[in-house]
């Protein structure tokens, strides 16, 4: 029956219920101390204190019998007057009780109907809110209490939505727009590779075709990637980045061409930060191998690493301007001195400032002297590490 009434009316059937059993406790034990003392009154006074005093009179056993009639009387009318003051007592406490409940039930509904004001309002904005428009919040005014918190956390997961099916947009658009050349290459060499029977064009023709699903493959899994950086981390845990970093510089170092260049390792002996593992080894292979990749002949990559979670990677290479450094984070843009390379689909800094934001990092670029570029990432870290002594690696060279 109760959960068929909508709130307001079981908060103040609760509330109005409440009052009355402690009123009701209370009305009751005032009631029996009333009457403790009434009847009090009556043992106290006897019917001889009430008799007319009879010491210079004789007295006969007529006179005894007969003048008893008057004290019981008495006692007899003082009985009724208790119980008629009792009665009345009971009467008006009861009469009090009523009307008091009435009246907690009364402000009960409109306390309750004042509270319950501010969660109609956003119970209305959030019935408008949907995929259209994401960017509206309830923004609830008022003093800070629980429901403010509770409009508060709900305009959080708004914009965590919001955030996600940006990117969720972004990722469509930029995978239907990059897979788009990709395809139709596939599409004319198939046809070309169909025409003819040479062995020679069939192995071609083969082998452009391997390395095009290769570059989709890894296009692909660049979207993936950055789409999983921009949205919010699954888990965040202790992660040793000494360890994530000279992991990744031994993979790369141990693939890369024998003419490599010259990487210098520069780190503490840890550095614990807060991420995900698998995300943030995708931001160290990302940025190291940027760095290798687009060097010149008989350069080097230094790669600068603090207790706090500060990571520092600079190669040689070219010169860069401060606004192409700044554009390099865009999706797709690969910059002046990287357009025309096929190995690469433009989303590595993308991802790295993707994965930085999502672990609640940051990441900035910057051109290196004498050409080249310098990238800063800032992870934060655990607190019991943020205020460590410094005790160095000794310096890691892996010459080209």
């Amino acid at each position: 029956m109760l959960s068929r009434l909508t709130l307001r009316w079981r908060l103040t059937l609760l509330h109005t219920a409440m009052f009355l059993i402690v009123t009701a406790v209370v009305v009751a034990m005032v009631y029996l101390q009333n009457r403790v003392v009434i009847m009090r009154i009556s043992a106290d006074a006897t019917p001889v204190d009430l008799m007319p005093s009879t010491s210079d009179q004789p007295v006969s056993g007529e006179t005894a019998r007969g003048s008893a009639d008057p004290s019981m009387e008495v006692a007899d009318g003082i009985a009724i007057q208790q119980n008629e003051a009792l009665a009345s007592l009971l009467a008006q406490w009861i009469v009090a009780l009523t009307a008091m409940t009435v009246l907690a039930g009364l402000l009960a509904w409109w306390v309750t109907g004042r509270v319950l004001k501010r969660v109609h309002q956003m119970t209305s904005q959030a019935r408008r809110i949907s995929t259209e428009n994401l960017h509206e919040r309830l923004a609830l005014q008022g003093r800070d209490d629980e429901i403010k918190e509770l409009s508060d956390t709900f305009d959080a997961v708004l914009a965590r939505l919001e955030n996600a099916f940006n990117a969720q947009a972004r990722f469509i658009a930029n995978a239907s727009h990059e897979l788009r050349t990709p395809l139709a290459v596939a599409r004319t060499t198939l046809q070309v590779g169909l025409a003819t029977t040479d062995p020679a064009r069939v192995r071609r023709v083969r082998e452009e075709l391997l390395r095009n699903n290769d570059r989709c493959t890894a296009l692909i899994n660049g979207l993936l990637t950055l789409a999983r950086g921009e949205q919010d981390p699954h888990r965040l845990e202790p992660v040793d980045l000494v360890d994530v970093v000279h992991d990744v510089a031994g993979e790369l170092t141990a693939t890369g061409p024998a003419d490599r260049p010259r990487l210098r390792i520069d780190a503490p002996m840890r550095c614990m930060v807060l991420g995900d593992p698998v995300l943030l080894a995708q931001l160290v292979h990302n940025l190291l191998g940027n760095a290798l990749r687009y060097n010149v002949p008989g350069g080097e990559v230094l790669v600068e690493l603090d207790t706090r979670g500060s990571l520092t990677i600079g190669n040689t290479g070219a010169e860069i301007s401060h606004d192409e450094a700044d554009r390099l984070f865009e999706p797709f843009y690969r910059g002046a001195v990287r357009t025309g390379r096929a190995d690469g689909a433009g989303l590595g800094l993308s991802i790295v400032r993707a994965i930085a934001r999502s672990c609640g990092g940051g990441v900035t670029a910057r051109p290196r002297h004498g050409g080249g570029l310098v990238v800063e990432v800032g992870i934060p870290a655990t607190p019991s590490d943020s205020g460590a002594p410094v005790e160095r690696l000794p310096g890691m060279v892996i010459a080209g």
